[in-house]
């Protein structure tokens, strides 16, 4: 029976490479022939079984933490803080290093302006006597504003080394910021008129920290229109604008009279007053202004005179076609206007009107005359305080024609006391010149008084001086 080199016990698989005949884990009989088919097994000879020897144990040497250079600690990691008031972290810095340093403090995860740090710390090295830690406060102050919404703010306080420039310690901490509520409210418009009803917008503003809701009510206070409000609970967001939609109508049509005027009180955050004018499908004063144009129709057809057949007048200096316009019966004064001629014929006599001859027109109605006049301008002569026979000898001198003449029924004699065109201007040859004619009132007749006889005084004697030779 030959051995192997190396064996492996059959059972417990443990290798066998000195070739024992017993196995040192289980104590198996090893030195079976290889070549048996079925080698019986045979209990190992009971034997005292060899103490196990376990592994040296190798001593690991003990774990060394470094120490950090600096402790940064707080007396609590959380500060609960209204918004828009004071708080304070207190705390404790010190210094674990062997090397005198100073360290700012800065706060990391607050918005500008929350948070003032301590001031900064002059430490000496750990072991001094005094002066390697010192005490500090942080001051927190969340301004009363929307953005401080109340909710924790997780933030770190940091302690940087001067002599580094790194950070030596920090901490963590949270700052909770505590709600508040501030809601404003604006209605637009606040009035408004109509016949079937209007709607307002009223604006509900959250000017807190933390979301809101608001209910609104509306009430008329005479119970006599319909208030409905769109949505009427408002969820605004802190910082949000929310609009609700107040819907006014009037149970009662106002056919005809005034208009009536409707207030609604609204309650919400700051209360509104809104006011509905409801206006009539009649206003009261239509029936009494078609009364009254009834009225002003019949008085000018009763003012109005018998219209009157419009003369020629074509070919007639003004003059002479404003006299017979008033032979005619009209009133006004005739408008003249000039028009540039090339026929000399023409030149200072009328070559239109309107109306045209033969139509109606009333009393009191205007005639437009066109005059013709060259062109070719003179000057304007001063005829104030002539006659009207002297003032067309002047005018006409100077190739001007007398024009419109007021008053129409003034006599001959009158004189001129005003002229349009003015003296020393220029006009067009042919050209009227309309004069105003200076006519005295006539005298009133006055009571000539009775004269009473008047007591004549007796002479009295008055005795004077003789002077003494």
């Amino acid at each position: 029976m030959s051995l192997e080199t190396t064996r492996q016990c059959p059972t417990c698989g443990r290798p066998d490479t000195e070739l024992r005949d017993f196995c040192e884990g289980c104590g198996e009989y090893l030195r079976w022939d290889a070549t048996a088919e079925h080698p019986p097994r045979r209990e190992p000879p009971t034997m005292e079984q060899p103490p196990r020897r376990e592994p040296p144990t190798v001593e690991q040497p003990p774990v060394v933490r470094a120490v950090a250079p600096v402790l940064l600690l707080l007396d609590s990691d959380t500060a609960s803080v209204a918004a828009g008031g004071a708080g304070t972290l207190r705390g404790l810095i010190r210094n674990q290093s062997g090397v005198v340093d100073n360290y700012d403090f800065r706060v990391a995860g607050l918005p500008d302006g929350w948070a003032a740090p301590p001031p900064t710390a002059y430490l000496l090295p750990f072991g001094s006597a005094e002066g390697h830690e010192q005490p500090f406060e942080l001051a927190l102050a969340p301004p009363r504003a929307p953005e401080a919404a109340a909710r924790p703010w997780p933030f770190t306080l940091e302690a940087v080394s001067r002599s580094t420039g790194r950070v030596a310690a920090r901490v963590d901490a949270t700052l909770i910021v505590e709600p508040y509520e501030q809601l404003t409210a604006r209605s637009h418009p606040q009035r408004r008129r109509g016949r079937t009803g209007k709607t307002y917008a009223v604006e509900v503003a959250n000017d807190g920290n933390a979301p809101a809701t608001v209910r609104l009510s509306a009430t008329d206070t005479d119970d006599a229109c319909d208030v409905r409000i769109d949505p009427p609970a408002l969820q605004i967001d802190a910082g949000a604008v929310a609009t609700a939609r107040v819907r006014v109508a009037p149970r009662r049509a106002l056919w005809w009279g005034r208009p009536v005027e409707h207030r609604v009180d609204v309650e919400a955050p700051v209360p509104q007053v809104l006011a509905f004018r409801q206006l009539p499908w009649i206003p009261w004063w239509v029936p009494a202004g078609i009364l009254m144009l009834i009225a002003l129709a019949i008085a000018l057809l009763a003012l109005r005179g018998d219209p009157i057949d419009v003369p020629e007048v074509r070919g007639q200096t003004v003059e002479g076609a404003q006299q017979v316009l008033v032979d005619a019966g009209l009133k006004s004064t005739p408008r003249v206007q000039e028009q540039v001629v090339a026929d000399p014929r023409a030149v200072g006599r009328v070559v239109a009107q309107n109306p045209d001859a033969g139509s109606e027109i009333d009393a009191d109605g205007a005639v437009i005359l066109q005059t013709g006049v060259a062109n070719q301008v003179v000057g304007v002569p001063d005829v104030r305080g002539a006659t009207l026979e002297q003032a067309q000898q002047v005018l006409t001198a100077r190739g001007l024609m007398l024009g419109v003449i007021e008053p129409g029924d003034a006599p001959r004699d009158a004189r001129v006391d005003f002229q349009n065109p003015a003296a020393g201007g220029e006009a067009r040859v042919g050209s009227p010149v309309n004069v105003i004619l200076a006519v005295e009132d006539e005298p009133e007749a006055t009571a000539t008084p009775t004269p009473t006889a008047t007591p004549t005084a007796e002479p009295v004697a008055t005795a004077t001086a003789t002077p003494q030779p």
